[in-house]
């Protein structure tokens, strides 16, 4: 694409050129005569050679890259003809100069009447220039028409394809102006050699049209890619649509007041409901409602409506219940709507570079208040009580969303105190499970006499049409318990079962669901009852969805502890593991009695085409059930499991097992860091996690399986020329000299860490790039803790790098230390509980070295605006800690050189240091 583009870059200019040369020497007596003497004209033309120049500089790598079939008579036809162009350009330029009457000519009348002459006498010059203009123009006719109509139309042709592919994959709302120009184009050169003049004359102003509207579609694809996550609407996808004939409520004028709100108001409404009352059903159903649509136009009052959804899943990955997740979501959706803004409101951003919470409401701001395009915008906004953090901070988060007049948010969530403190108070509310008692009788109904057992019941018994108003008035508002009963019911009844015994099944409900659960447990098969302890368990310590194959290596636990270790290096092929999954499909619902489940649509996927090992996730039929296990039935489910079971060390062992079962050696040794990101660092970042959890918890370290996940990585990276830790982004290429210790710092696994200095006490001065050290001091946020904690210091991993040897004033390039990179990296608006380890990480390295000034020096450095670039780091520990904490720091410092004095330079000139 880039090749065809720059291609017509070139021509585009040198067909400007023909054309405005031709004017300026069929002008030239004018152009004589003028008060200004052409410069203006000259410097014109001097501007369209300059832009031939860079051009054909531009295609040089370009060409350069092309293989030799490709690399075409026309890409070297048209630098011949931008060649060509810049003589002729001269000499002209030279003629005009030579004819030119100067501004402070003394007698310009005179001087119009001698260069006039001598222009006359130069006409056989400015012919002859003419004539090779217009052969330039001539043959740059023919050649573009090659471009267009041969090889170059054909790669024009796959250019707007991709583009227009990307576009419906990103579901971009993008026109056909591409396609609209690239006609527009061939119309022009079908004959050039017979078009007008006026006709071709347009071309360079078409061809740069077409060039910009391909390269602006291909920046706003790229920036709306960064935006894009994989399971962003994976959680609306699962959500179960509303039944028929219920919800329709919603859009009544009725106390409610939604469809008020949706045309008149501002703000925020809140849909609240208990755990289970089918609230993201509710939201699923609202936000794609073209009624919804309808009413929101009212409110909108002429002006482009935009609408976006976000629906919280704590059992699901962290992008699916962090406020990143949440912001990038919305951002994404108005932005494929409306790609005009695209540009205009997000900065540049590399591939692979993660984007920060504050970058993303920022740019939903612009979108928001920007005058280019005035819009209103109303965001659903599903779960605020599966948001994984702080309650209030997800609350201040969308009213100041909701704090521009252009934006609208519907919010849903359980009857926390801290969302009735929020929202109760306003009008613009309502309480689920008090309006949906006649949509339950509707479905019992509809799912109970569509069931031809059931109605064979009913004729022989007539009480049994009862049991649709009792589970009903039963359920108190909660639709999980409804599904759940009516299940379990429609199969007593494809069992033959009749009322008497329908009744007691209704009745033996417990009318709470976490009753309900207890009771399912207790029903599973006692042989089973370890085993479905710990896939419970696994799945409740999980931080995201786990594979279903990986129950298969789960179930290898019980005979060998040590299988992920003895497992061998051995891609599993898709043909080979859907027989293991369709199994585990099965045993998962006899161990777990629908409980957990598995993603339907993906599986049977799998048998039509096949689908990756890591595909067919499990999860919690709902997320009151994960709740439960967690909360009232965790013990139990220990118990159970045995005292040798760790959920955490399983799923390490699980995951050792997938990137062993991921290895391909016909594709690794093509692997490089351009093309592929080398190993899969989801399943990386996710089994430092649970290993660095597992050191807090047991006091122990799982350093067998780390160094396996090293070895296997090392063994599918081999071909790369530095360690595979330098892959996660392309850019770095290895200039950091990431090693997996380094990782392991940054992971906070600190009882690894310690058990690979105590073997081999060099590491720490080994270690090139950058020192382990910068990586405790500055670590990088892992993906899969992307909804934690930000980057911050981890002081007891400090603490044991200085303690084994590590320098704090160790140089990291011109000017810069571990030290000076640690302050400038403090953050002022860090909340007092963060600053606390920046603090104490402040206080370990001026133990050990780290670089301050004197407190002589200290009011300059809290009072000075304009200060020496020396104390500014002194300045920056002012503003996060304040006067009195920075002056302990200072103190502390002086005590350290007390007692560490500088040799003299009599003793370092000999060394005796």
């Amino acid at each position: 694409m880039a090749e065809a583009f720059a291609a017509l870059g070139i021509a585009a200019n040198i067909a400007q050129f023909t054309d405005y040369a031709r004017q300026l020497i069929s002008g030239g007596k004018e152009i004589y005569n003028s008060l200004d003497g052409a410069r203006d004209e000259h410097k014109a033309l001097k501007v369209i050679i300059d832009d031939i120049k860079n051009l054909d500089h531009d295609c040089q790598p370009v060409i350069a890259k092309s293989s030799p079939q490709s690399s075409s008579a026309d890409e070297i036809a048209f630098r011949k003809l931008a060649a060509e162009c810049e003589p002729l350009a001269d000499k002209l330029l030279a003629i005009l100069n030579d004819l030119e009457v100067p501004n402070n000519a003394r007698f310009r009348g005179l001087q119009t009447v001698r260069q006039t002459i001598r222009g006359a006498a130069r006409r056989r010059d400015i012919q002859e220039l003419l004539r090779r203009i217009t052969d330039i123009d001539m043959r740059l006719r023919y050649r573009v028409t090659r471009v267009l109509e041969e090889r170059h139309f054909s790669s024009i042709t796959s250019a707007i394809k991709t583009l227009t592919q990307e576009s419906e994959r990103l579901k971009m709302n993008t026109e056909q102006t591409l396609e609209l120009s690239k006609l527009d184009l061939l119309h022009t050169v079908k004959n050039p050699l017979m078009a007008q003049q006026n006709d071709f004359d347009n071309l360079p102003t078409k061809l740069s049209s077409f060039i910009k509207e391909g390269q602006k579609l291909a920046q706003q694809q790229a920036i709306l890619q960064t935006l894009l996550f994989e399971q962003m609407e994976q959680r609306e996808e699962n959500i179960k649509d509303a039944h028929k004939a219920t919800l329709d409520w919603m859009f009544q004028k009725n106390g409610a007041k939604f469809m008020e709100w949706l045309e008149t108001e501002e703000g925020i409404y809140w849909v609240r409901g208990k755990a289970g009352s089918g609230k993201s059903t509710l939201m699923k159903y609202v936000c794609n409602h073209e009624t919804t649509l309808e009413a929101l136009g009212t409110w909108a009052d002429g002006v482009p409506l935009f609408t976006a959804s976000f629906f919280f899943w704590n059992a699901g990955f962290p992008m699916q219940k962090s406020q990143v997740g949440l912001l990038q979501s919305l951002l994404y959706q108005v932005l494929r709507a409306c790609p005009a803004l695209i540009t205009e409101v997000c900065p540049p951003k590399a591939p692979r570079e993660p984007w920060k919470r504050k970058e993303l409401f920022e740019a939903l701001t612009k979108v928001s208040s920007q005058t280019t395009l005035p819009a209103k915008f109303c965001f659903f906004v599903d779960g605020l009580d599966e948001y994984e953090g702080e309650d209030e901070d997800i609350i201040t988060l969308l009213q100041e969303l909701a704090s521009s007049p252009s934006v609208k948010i519907c919010v849903s969530s359980r009857p926390w105190n801290v969302f009735v403190d929020a929202f109760d108070d306003s009008e613009w509310k309502l309480v689920l499970e008090n309006l949906t008692r006649e949509d339950m009788r509707k479905y019992v109904q509809t799912q109970l006499v569509q069931n031809d057992a059931f109605s064979r019941a009913t004729l022989h018994d007539p009480r049994c049409q009862t049991l649709i108003s009792q589970i009903a008035k039963k359920a108190q508002g909660v639709w999980l318990w409804v599904y759940l009963v009516v299940r379990d019911l429609l199969r007593d009844l494809r069992g033959a079962e009749e009322y008497p015994l329908l009744q007691r099944r209704l009745d033996s409900f417990p009318a709470e669901l976490e009753k309900y659960f207890e009771d399912i447990l207790d029903r599973i098969d006692k042989i089973h009852q370890e085993e479905t302890a710990r896939i419970f368990l696994v799945a409740v310590t999980a931080i995201q969805p786990f594979p279903l194959i990986s129950l298969h290596y789960l179930s290898m636990e019980a005979a060998d502890t040590d299988y992920a270790i003895h497992m061998t290096l051995s891609r599993l092929s898709k043909r080979k593991s859907f027989p293991i999954k369709h199994k585990w499909r099965k045993l998962l619902n006899s161990r777990c009695r629908d409980l957990l489940e598995t993603d339907e649509i993906i599986i049977e996927r799998a048998i039509v085409s096949g689908t990756s090992v890591l595909d067919g996730k499990v999860t919690f039929l709902h997320r009151t059930v994960r709740d439960f296990l967690r909360i009232n039935y965790y013990d139990e489910l220990r118990r159970r499991a045995g005292d040798g079971f760790d959920a955490r060390a399983a799923l390490c062992k699980t995951i050792l097992c997938l990137a062993k079962a991921s290895f391909d050696p016909v594709t690794v040794s093509d692997t490089t860091c351009d093309d592929q990101p080398g190993p899969n660092f989801h399943l990386v970042d996710e089994m430092l996690v649970y290993a660095r959890d597992y050191e807090r918890i047991r006091a122990r370290s799982l350093a067998n399986l780390l160094d396996e996940l090293d070895r296997v990585n090392i063994i599918m990276n081999k071909e790369q020329p530095f360690h595979w830790t330098n892959l996660r982004f392309s850019s770095n290429k290895g200039q950091d000299h990431c090693t997996f210790l380094a990782l392991a710092i940054q992971a906070g696994l600190r009882l690894y860490v310690n058990e690979k200095l105590e073997a081999n006490k060099a590491l720490v001065f080994q270690k090139q790039g950058r020192p382990l050290l910068d990586y405790a001091c500055r670590p990088e946020r892992l993906p899969a803790t992307l909804s934690r904690q930000e980057d911050i210091p981890d002081p007891p991993m400090i603490r044991l790098l200085l303690e084994h040897g590590s320098n704090p004033n160790q140089s990291m390039g011109p000017y810069e230390t571990v030290w000076s990179r640690f302050i400038s990296y403090t953050r002022p608006k860090h909340p007092e509980s963060l600053k606390a380890s920046w603090y104490e990480a402040a206080e370990l390295m001026i133990d050990h070295g780290g670089g301050m000034l004197s407190s002589k020096d200290f009011p300059l450095v809290l009072g000075s605006d304009r200060m020496p670039d020396r104390i500014r780091g002194e300045y920056e520990l002012g503003k996060i800690f304040g006067r009195e904490k920075t002056e302990r720091l200072v103190l502390r410092r002086e005590e350290y050189q007390r007692n560490h004095p500088k040799p003299s330079i009599f003793r370092r000139f000999f060394g005796w240091t």
